[in-house]
């Protein structure tokens, strides 16, 4: 899809803001909003924004749909969140954006070879974008609240 991926910024923090409606809050657990989320991690012992912390705003068309955090850490990428625009969401835009970032070098720098999620048993809708994307599911959380995926770039070929 070729979409425009720019660091979540002030100019953006709006936007993402507004996505977080019930069903958003709900899925990803982000009840203080999504500027807190990024403030903790930012800041973060350990992370460095840029460097093994990225959070990108997804664009198409110059028109914002999307919100991605994923860091680096001990050799796979983990992907912390995503977060896609309520009248975006079920069009398969998440699957296509994942795909898109972990096939692309420029975005964070490095392709991906191999990368984690975690999501909440719940979160249906983001199973299958995962899914989509190539990610496999990997166990449930020992709490049986969330499951674990994985993405492997040599088991995919």
């Amino acid at each position: 899809m070729n979409y425009v991926w720019r660091d979540y910024s002030p100019e953006t923090m709006a936007y993402v803001e507004n996505w977080l409606d019930k069903p958003a809050v709900k899925s990803t657990g982000l009840d203080e909003g999504f500027r807190a989320f990024y403030d903790y991690w930012a800041n973060e012992d350990g992370f460095a924004v840029g460097e093994n912390f990225w959070c990108k705003v997804v664009f198409e068309n110059e028109a914002p749909f999307a919100v991605i955090a994923f860091c680096l850490h001990e050799g796979k990428t983990t992907i912390m969140e995503v977060l896609v625009a309520p009248d975006k969401r079920g069009r398969g835009m998440g699957s296509s954006l994942l795909k898109e970032l972990l096939e692309r070098e420029d975005i964070a720098g490095f392709v991906i070879q191999k990368s984690e999620a975690v999501i909440f048993l719940s979160n249906t809708a983001s199973q299958k974008a995962f899914e989509n994307a190539g990610f496999h599911y990997h166990r449930t959380h020992e709490d049986g609240d969330a499951l674990y995926y994985v993405y492997e770039r040599d088991s995919c070929k």
